[in-house]
């Protein structure tokens, strides 16, 4: 899975400003490990391969994607909407009211992306605090915040 993560950062490379993100650290393989021990993780294959992941962690109001990624020469081909759509399906199954996430806000496969899928980017001033400490600890590890945004899909 970090591989998958390194090879997806790749999309950042032509992003002034943010080709940094291809080569910044990913999450660990035992970090990882911990979601799938969670029963929130869902993997793409092809050819007995995994080419794609989406990694969620379970709150009481939503379950929160941490991490989507399809590795470079997949993207573009509905992956990771199927990856989401599963999350989607276990949040609907487990009665979790939404899905949320943080992402750019002005990225092509990004904030456009989760708009086309019925994501609405949510007002800073009325974030829920969750939401806000998560953007909060991306600032602090890096990202730009004026670049960031949280984002809700009510089920």
């Amino acid at each position: 899975m970090p591989d998958i993560e390194r090879s997806a950062a790749k999309a950042f490379l032509p992003v002034a400003g943010l080709e940094w993100i291809a080569s910044d650290t990913v999450m660990s393989a035992e970090l990882h490990q911990i979601y799938i021990d969670e029963g929130t993780v869902w993997v793409a294959t092809m050819d007995k391969r995994c080419i794609g992941f989406v990694t969620t962690a379970r709150y009481k109001d939503a379950l929160h994607i941490i991490e989507l990624a399809v590795e470079d020469g997949h993207q573009g081909h509905g992956v990771g909407r199927r990856l989401l759509g599963t999350a989607r399906e276990y949040a609907i199954e487990h009665d979790i009211p939404a899905l949320t996430l943080t992402t750019f806000r002005d990225l092509a496969f990004n904030e456009h992306f989760y708009h086309k899928l019925g994501y609405r980017t949510l007002d800073e001033s009325g974030l829920p605090k969750r939401l806000a400490d998560i953007l909060e600890a991306e600032i602090e590890n890096g990202l730009p915040g004026n670049r960031r945004c949280a984002m809700h899909l009510a089920l």
